[in-house]
């Protein structure tokens, strides 16, 4: 009887683990990108501060109705779906965006994450052939310094998962995306998200297996309470 109700305790706590670890709260706003295709303009809750970034999906690059002149196509919408933003730069000329981050607890530490695409563009046009085709990185700012930068990614038309960390300084911080290096491409972003702690939530192996004991102790329990 004690080791059933150990083990039923010991369920219930993992599965609240768990949940709580999937359910952490963003402290971004509109951190799917979610907003209507716009060459030249970002999705609500965040502002252009260098350059002209876009909003985009799979059926209109850089922000224009109808243009699918990808370097490379994306194969779908990044994991998080929607619209996403796109970012470039050329030598001196760079595209950033961002926002500020409200109810920061100094010394915390924090987890940025979001998906990446490299899709790049290449079109032709009455001046002349366009192309952002370089293998380029997202940089991530706050407060204007960068804080480290993802995978350098060439050509794909997939989508990968970046994260980095800060330790938050003031309550209130502007985080900000730009592109790695001078070298010519257009990369795409989406799917942010800001959370506590130093790496996104995961449960612990400790914790699947303290699940693990706790669903062997309530299927024994029930066995007997059937027998």
């Amino acid at each position: 009887m004690q080791f059933t109700r150990l083990a039923h305790a010991a369920a219930l706590t993992a599965f609240f683990l768990v949940a709580g670890s999937a359910q952490a709260a963003s402290l971004v706003i509109n951190g799917s990108l979610t907003g209507p295709i716009a060459n030249m303009g970002t999705p609500s809750g965040w502002t252009i501060l260098e350059g002209t970034p876009d909003t985009m999906d799979g059926g209109n690059n850089v922000g224009v109705a109808g243009a699918t002149d990808f370097g490379v196509a994306p194969a779908s919408a990044s994991p998080d779906g929607g619209t996403w933003v796109g970012i470039g730069m050329n030598g001196s000329y760079v595209e950033r965006f961002g926002q500020t981050l409200s109810g920061l607890s100094i010394g915390q530490t924090y987890t940025v994450s979001w998906f990446a695409g490299n899709f790049g563009l290449n079109r032709t046009s009455d001046t002349g052939n366009v192309q952002y085709l370089g293998s380029n990185a997202i940089d991530v700012l706050v407060d204007g310094v960068s804080i480290g930068h993802g995978a350098t990614l060439g050509l794909s038309s997939n989508w990968f998962s970046e994260s980095l960390t800060f330790t938050a300084t003031s309550a209130s911080q502007q985080l900000s995306f730009k592109l790695a290096s001078g070298t010519k491409a257009y990369l795409s972003i989406d799917g942010i998200a800001v959370v506590t702690g130093a790496t996104p939530a995961v449960p612990e192996p400790s914790t699947w297996a303290m699940m693990g004991i706790g669903l062997v102790g309530l299927a024994l329990s029930k066995r007997r309470q059937a027998t």
